[in-house]
């Protein structure tokens, strides 16, 4: 057998096993939602349609990245495919497994392993730099500001900018050249190559840094927001009669604190039990608190299916 057909074999393993995963796991949670809830198919078609938008904003905010910053060859449509195939992977316990086998597919057309581990550092950051400065603003209307939360956020706000700065990343090209002339160092092969590698990437991380790409990252991230927020608005009004706005900040707000540390977002149940206990203090049942998180991760799930097909079959029809 040679590498092409065993790499193929184990991507399908792989994909399999987390369908099976993803399968097992949600099938009770779609069970307590049937139970619980009264269908209004407008509303959940709305929902649907919502969260579609938002997997495609990510989808194409990460294409444009792409081409703004490297010689990435895939068209849009084989990039979707792997983007979708991937996320599903990265829905189940194989998280790692979605970016390791998106990186390889990567490379094959012309984006290099640094690069992805780039483009995941800045999106990430730049993310978190978008997210606070919003929320912190969304904390003073909501008259929700307080001291613990405003401090998490700044702190988020406040590393983040320093991560991405382009001050920041010179002064570190600077001081790894620095250590690099070190005759001590370039005798130890270890140290040698990785001040090598360490450098290649914030060189590159240089170049990403600029106005325009940042630009562009923040058009695409405000509508992710809007579009979320909304979400949360109507999972609200479809499971309660009436609804405080202020509530549902405190939802959004502290399931995107949840979702910056990944490994604990990606267990299914862990945030579903935040914030169910944390949905206690706001005057909600538990069930109520966890069962908004259940919706929502379905709805996640549900739409990743769905986009993954469609440009699955785009990908087979037209390519």
């Amino acid at each position: 057998m040679n590498k092409n057909k065993f790499y193929k074999y184990i991507k399908i393993s792989v994909l399999i096993i987390s369908l099976f995963f993803l399968y097992v796991n949600s099938e009770e949670n779609y069970q307590i939602v049937l139970n619980k809830i009264n269908f209004e198919y407008q509303t959940i078609f709305l929902l649907i349609v919502i969260v579609i938008i938002m997997q495609n904003l990510l989808n194409i905010r990460s294409f444009y990245f792409l081409n703004l910053t490297s010689k990435y060859n895939a068209s849009f449509v084989e990039w979707s495919s792997l983007f979708y195939l991937t996320g599903l992977i990265n829905h189940s316990p194989f998280w790692g497994v979605g970016h390791i086998l998106r990186s390889t597919e990567m490379k094959k057309n012309n984006y290099s392993h640094k690069e992805y581990l780039n483009m995941y550092i800045f999106i990430f950051f730049w993310g978190s730099l978008i997210y606070s400065s919003v929320s912190i603003l969304l904390s003073f209307y909501f008259n929700e500001a307080n001291f613990y939360s405003l401090s998490i956020l700044l702190i988020l706000f406040t590393f983040s900018l320093i991560i991405t700065s382009k001050i920041t990343l010179k002064y570190i090209i600077v001081i790894l050249n620095y250590l690099s002339s070190f005759q001590l160092l370039k005798k130890i092969k270890f140290l040698k190559f990785l001040l090598k590698e360490l450098l290649i990437t914030f060189k590159l991380s240089t170049l990403v840094s600029n106005k325009k790409i940042f630009a562009n990252f923040l058009f695409f991230t405000l509508f992710l927001i809007s579009f979320e927020y909304l979400k949360f608005n109507l999972i609200f009004n479809f499971l309660f009669e009436t609804v405080d706005l202020k509530v549902v900040f405190l939802f959004f707000l502290t399931n995107y604190l949840i979702r910056m540390i990944r490994p604990i977002d990606n267990i299914i149940g862990v945030r579903e039990s935040i914030l169910g206990l944390y949905g206690q203090q706001l005057g909600l049942l538990f069930l109520e608190g966890a069962l908004i998180v259940i919706i929502s991760r379905l709805l996640g799930l549900t739409c990743l299916i769905v986009n993954y097909i469609f440009y699955y079959l785009l990908k087979k029809f037209f390519n």
